[in-house]
């Protein structure tokens, strides 16, 4: 079973994972897609994708400066 998008968005808060600039314009884009009329399953499967989506970007990320 997955973690939902809200235990996702705790944990990353509480390590403290910033991602700059490009992250808050998605965020703002994101915020805009959710205020639609959308069912609230898709609603939240959107959620849950796009928490995915940011927890492997994050991952990514940390790999590559390791790899440096």
């Amino acid at each position: 079973m997955s973690p939902s998008p809200l235990t996702i968005v705790a944990q990353r808060s509480a390590i403290g994972v910033s991602v700059g600039s490009v992250t808050s314009e998605h965020e703002q884009q994101v915020a805009k897609l959710t205020k639609a009329l959308y069912p609230v399953d898709r609603q939240a499967k959107f959620l849950e994708l796009q928490a995915e989506v940011e927890t492997l970007l994050c991952h990514l990320q940390s790999l590559q400066r390791v790899r440096r």
